[in-house]
């Protein structure tokens, strides 16, 4: 009898080590896969500097990567407009635990740029608790393409153009607070209304146009950036909806970091410790 409960006992061990074994297979064989993970979400790439090669100017291309939730919670992303040129879709929005999914960057090669080597970020937000904000960077080579000749015609359309769509604002001592303005340009042929503007509550409105914005027209969205209670790197992001039908979400990053510093380090000089505009 005590024969039997021993090799019972030793089938049990077998089993949980091999259930080990197979476990730590998986998650290898996963993290071979999708060896870029920020927080919870695994990415089939091998940098978050994606190297993608030659891209024609005057198109739009499209790029996809699978994406893996190592996490044991479902994760939302927003689908929006990264920035200026770049517009990202999700399938799908919401990645259950332990599943895969697919994300799409489409980059327009606006006819403005400039041939040659180009790097532009995609920025993702998610409500990932680990990591909601995941950056990663597309390196290129602008070529002249066959789209060149039908460059796209915003006459009939309003079309929101931001002079800038992140910003770094590097080190700061933690309690600073500091002010950071984007220019916007309506570049369509329709006035351009603003529908909803959503900002963290780290982050207050200080300017924001309340009429429409007419076809040439810029104007300006102020932001004030309080780091009271923050520490570390941040990463904050800002909504714009409008009625723009091409771009009717743009998403706009602040980041940097914020330091505490000690009494005894303290000088006028330290970063952070005058006041600063942004």
């Amino acid at each position: 009898m005590k024969l039997k409960h021993t090799y019972l006992l030793f089938t049990i061990m077998m089993i949980s080590v091999s259930t080990l074994i197979a476990q730590d297979v998986s998650d290898s064989v996963l993290l071979m896969k999708y060896p870029v993970v920020i927080g919870n979400i695994g990415f089939t790439t091998d940098s978050v500097e994606i190297v993608i090669g030659d891209v024609p100017r005057g198109e739009v291309t499209t790029f996809n990567f699978q994406v893996y939730n190592f996490g044991s919670e479902p994760v939302s992303f927003t689908n929006g407009k990264s920035n200026r040129f770049i517009s990202l879709f999700f399938d799908p929005v919401i990645l259950s635990p332990k599943m895969t999914g697919n994300l799409s960057a489409e980059f327009d090669a606006d006819i403005e740029l400039e041939l040659g080597e180009y790097s532009d970020e995609i920025a993702i937000t998610s409500n990932d608790k680990m990591n909601p904000y995941k950056f990663l960077t597309l390196l290129m080579n602008i070529v002249e393409g066959d789209g060149g000749g039908n460059a796209k015609q915003y006459d009939s359309i309003p079309h929101i153009v931001f002079d800038h769509y992140n910003h770094d604002f590097g080190h700061l001592k933690r309690g600073k607070v500091l002010y950071h303005t984007f220019i916007l340009t309506n570049e369509g042929g329709e006035p351009l209304q603003l529908t909803e503007v959503t900002t963290p509550k780290e982050i207050e409105i200080m300017d924001i146009p309340t009429q429409a914005i007419l076809p040439g027209e810029n104007t300006i969205l102020r932001f004030k950036i309080n780091t009271r209670g923050k520490v570390g790197v941040q990463h904050q992001t800002i909504l714009v909806s409008s009625n723009d039908p091409e771009n009717p979400l743009v998403i706009l990053g602040l980041h940097g970091s914020v330091r505490v510093y000690p009494t005894h380090k303290k000088s006028e000089n330290q970063c952070g410790d005058v006041e600063q505009r942004f």
